[in-house]
């Protein structure tokens, strides 16, 4: 049923396939879409919003740019609620009839609540797609969306990039990526002096975040950055991936935590607000300085709707608690076997769940099934008012 859409998305030059690196997830969506694509180099190559650019921002300008194309599409699609919020202003100062979906990453971020507090940005969202169940639960709660304008669906991993080879050999090596909001202090202390190499990753493709794991470091501890590629190389050496994050209320750390199950590798992660919704533990709540439950999660949703019997994937500990994470990293480090099945359920659950092709057919759906609704409603409005005429 897929209409005409136009898909805007945080990325420079959409037009590009990568040469090297993973299929990225806005290619593959445009592509089960049929969808134009408005991306950050079509605001460069304009000298009129290249002049702009460093007094509006490059968010705004794309939502400019997609509100001025909105007659030509019947949905258009925003990667994220920085260019969908100020996209959504624009077409409610029109009173636009364009569908409009935006997949939704931080609802709750303090600068983003006002807009849908007070000024009800989400009027002009047909549906945000949120990837953490307490984005969903707060969205609802404290932000006041209507659930009804709101999915719930899970992040994706490439996983044809992310996997090993029979030549991959496990090191004595624990690995760690990303920036994002990430506790590497609680790391390097849970880690030091233990007889085991770590390797950190602090790099990030599109996050602005301070690197934490800068500063004087173990001997044990190495810090670098990696491409695609030599990434994938320290995942396939790793014996365990460990995700340590702040307690953010959203699903900081899910691209590095799906990266390494989809390489086959048991993760440690820090059991925040947000992340709960992609790793299996056993245990039903995380034990600490205090015990955090853990809500059923969005995976064992899914699972559970399709009969599938969810296994493990790795363990969660609670935030800045090195004692606990040492605790978790060292029984993983002394048993070979309970490494080697959490990473083969950890890869068997991206495969029939997590894929970045699944990811753009659920979007799919969604853009189809608000074209229909909004098929259905503009059948019935004519016929109330006959009615109401007669």
């Amino acid at each position: 049923m897929t209409g005409r859409v136009l898909l805007v998305i945080t990325a420079d030059d959409a037009s590009k396939s990568p040469r090297s690196g993973p299929r990225k997830d806005y290619r593959v969506l445009a592509d089960a879409l049929g969808a134009d694509c408005i991306d950050r180099s079509d605001i460069r190559r304009s000298p009129v919003l290249r002049r702009l650019l460093p007094l509006v921002g490059m968010a705004c300008l794309q939502a400019w740019s997609a509100f001025t194309r909105r007659n030509g599409y019947d949905v258009i699609v925003t990667d994220g609620e920085h260019i969908g919020i100020p996209l959504a202003l624009m077409l409610r100062l029109v009173r636009s009839r364009v569908a409009h979906i935006t997949i939704g990453h931080r609802l709750t971020a303090a600068k983003k609540q006002p807009f849908f507090k007070w000024l009800k940005v989400h009027s002009y969202m047909d549906c945000i797609a949120v990837h953490s169940r307490r984005q969903y639960e707060m969205a609802v709660d404290d932000l006041g969306i209507p659930p009804q304008r709101l999915a719930l669906i899970p992040y994706q991993v490439d996983t044809d990039f992310w996997t090993t080879t029979t030549a991959d050999a496990e090191e004595h090596l624990i690995c760690s990526a990303g920036l994002e909001f990430r506790d590497y202090p609680t790391l390097v202390r849970a880690v030091d002096g233990l007889d085991v190499k770590v390797v950190i990753g602090a790099a990030s493709h599109w996050s602005k975040r301070r690197n934490s794991a800068s500063g004087q470091l173990p001997s044990n501890v190495e810090v670098s950055a990696f491409d695609y590629e030599a990434l994938r190389s320290v995942y396939a050496r790793s014996a365990i991936v460990v995700v340590p994050l702040d307690d953010i209320d959203f699903q900081a750390g899910v691209t590095t935590i799906l990266e390494a199950m989809a390489m086959g590798k048991p993760v440690i992660v820090t059991h925040s607000q947000g992340q709960t919704d992609v790793v299996e533990d056993r245990r039903s709540a995380t034990r600490g300085e205090h015990v955090r439950t853990r809500p059923q999660s969005l995976i064992r949703g899914l699972a559970h709707s399709s009969g599938v019997a969810l296994q493990a994937t790795g363990y969660y500990v609670p935030p800045q608690d090195p004692a606990a994470l040492r605790r978790a990293i060292v029984h993983l480090l002394e048993h070979r076997e309970a490494r080697r099945q959490l990473g083969a359920a950890g890869r068997q659950t991206v495969e029939q769940f997590l894929t970045v092709d699944q990811f753009a057919q659920r979007v799919k759906e969604i853009v189809d099934s608000t074209l229909a609704l909004r098929a259905a409603r503009d059948q019935v409005a004519p016929a109330m008012t006959l009615a109401s005429q007669n």
